[in-house]
């Protein structure tokens, strides 16, 4: 066996916790490339003068938000068991980064995301809101044939982008949203993007990822 035949592939589902809600995708990244430096596992680098630890993100999460279902795989140059994986990269996370799950991948899958294609989220008011309301709100953006946006100085329009939105009543009988957008390369919706159209900003809420749908 040559040691192409020992390179692994693994993927990892973590959470994104209150700690790190404003460290950015980069800065995740780059917390990642020290979380593994620090493991002890053998991490696969890449070639060059500033070797990297060769790692692939699913999807970038806006600045603020919460995440329990992020997805990342990184490459190994020796097969280690899974649980001695696991518990190697719990070891070496910091507060904020919960290891929920690990498991081997092909080595041919392609990477995570060309393979996405949508988010979930849950959207938590930090004032109570009427059930009522937020269920006009959303018929009334649900009917909407187009929702002209502009992002990055390129207009496009949210509304295909929006696959579900449904109001969920708390056991506290306070009332949430749930939203899941389109997630594909090239046509991702943004949850702060169609909580705006219904009338809210960031500060008026708290915004959780709770999965990552891949194709």
């Amino acid at each position: 066996m040559n040691e192409q035949d020992l390179i692994t592939r693994i993927r990892v589902t973590y959470t994104k916790g209150e700690s790190l809600r404003f460290t950015g995708h980069l800065d995740i990244q780059r917390l990642w490339e020290r979380l593994l430096r620090r493991s002890g596992l053998p991490i696969r680098y890449s070639q060059g003068f500033h070797p990297r630890a060769r790692l692939n993100l699913a999807s970038a999460l806006p600045l603020g938000f919460i995440s329990d279902a992020e997805m990342l795989d990184f490459w190994m140059d020796k097969p280690r068991p899974v649980d001695e994986i696991k518990q190697a990269l719990s070891s070496a996370a910091p507060p904020g980064l919960i290891i929920q799950s690990v498991e081997g991948i092909s080595m041919s899958d392609k990477s995570l995301q060309s393979q996405m294609h949508a988010s979930e989220y849950e959207i938590t008011f930090f004032d109570p809101q009427s059930g009522e309301k937020l269920q006009e709100k959303i018929s009334e953006l649900l009917a909407a044939d187009e929702i002209s946006r502009t992002r990055r100085n390129k207009s496009y329009n949210l509304r295909p982008l929006i696959l579900d939105l449904a109001v969920i009543q708390l056991e506290s009988d306070e009332w949430e949203l749930g939203m899941r957008l389109l997630a594909e390369p090239g046509q991702t919706g943004r949850p702060d993007e169609v909580l705006e159209e219904m009338g809210y900003q960031n500060t008026d809420v708290l915004v959780k990822r709770t999965k990552l749908m891949l194709s």
